[in-house]
């Protein structure tokens, strides 16, 4: 009997320890949380720049909408870098017409009193044809330009093509020229009378 007494404490033991080891198979496994994958942050990516200027190019902005009460931004800034050099606007000087200013085509040409037809009759009455030219029998036409001036006055004859072997035709035309009435003054747009050239045939024919 006291042997008896002797194991049933560690009986006892050994029975609480199997009971003990039946409850732990017997509770529910605990379910271990998943990992969670996160994204990475994306990375942005540095503003482009000018490898000359080493300017920082802004991106692309679209236009935001104004509506009709809306102020005006007004225009958008340009980027400018400090160490280029300032732009320089060239100067333009003003356009100055001289007083002693001789116009070959001014909007209204001079003329002489009475039109053409007045010039033809009095170059055809007047012209006194060269006996030297007339024995050579000399024909042709003699080129005369001459400056009119705002009085109408007639300065600066200049002979421009004459008849080859004949110098008497070109004295004859720079008589006439000479002895012919005031014109009527060249004017600019605005009804200014200015210095005009004019340039007219003289013709000289036997018939």
């Amino acid at each position: 009997m006291s042997v008896l007494k002797g194991l049933l404490p560690v009986f006892i033991l050994f029975l609480f320890m199997s009971c003990e080891h039946n409850e732990k198979k017997s509770l529910p496994k605990k379910i271990q949380p998943e990992a969670v994958i996160q994204s990475t942050p994306k990375v942005h990516k540095s503003p482009k720049t000018d490898k000359q200027t080493r300017r920082i190019i802004p991106p692309e902005i679209l236009p935001v909408p104004f509506g009709p009460f809306d102020p005006d931004p007004g225009p958008d800034p340009l980027p400018y870098d400090p160490g280029e050099p300032p732009v320089v606007c060239p100067t333009v000087d003003p356009v100055v017409i001289k007083a002693d200013t001789i116009y070959d085509f001014p909007a209204y040409l001079p003329e002489f009193p009475g039109g053409q037809e007045a010039l033809k009759n009095y170059l055809q009455s007047n012209l006194v044809y060269p006996q030297d030219a007339i024995e050579l029998g000399i024909e042709g036409k003699v080129f005369v330009s001459f400056v009119v001036f705002e009085d109408g006055s007639i300065e600066q004859i200049t002979i421009l093509r004459g008849i080859k072997g004949n110098m008497s035709c070109e004295k004859e035309v720079l008589r006439l020229i000479k002895r012919m009435p005031n014109w009527i003054p060249g004017k600019d747009n605005v009804g200014n009378e200015l210095k005009a050239r004019v340039k007219i045939p003289v013709v000289f024919n036997l018939d």
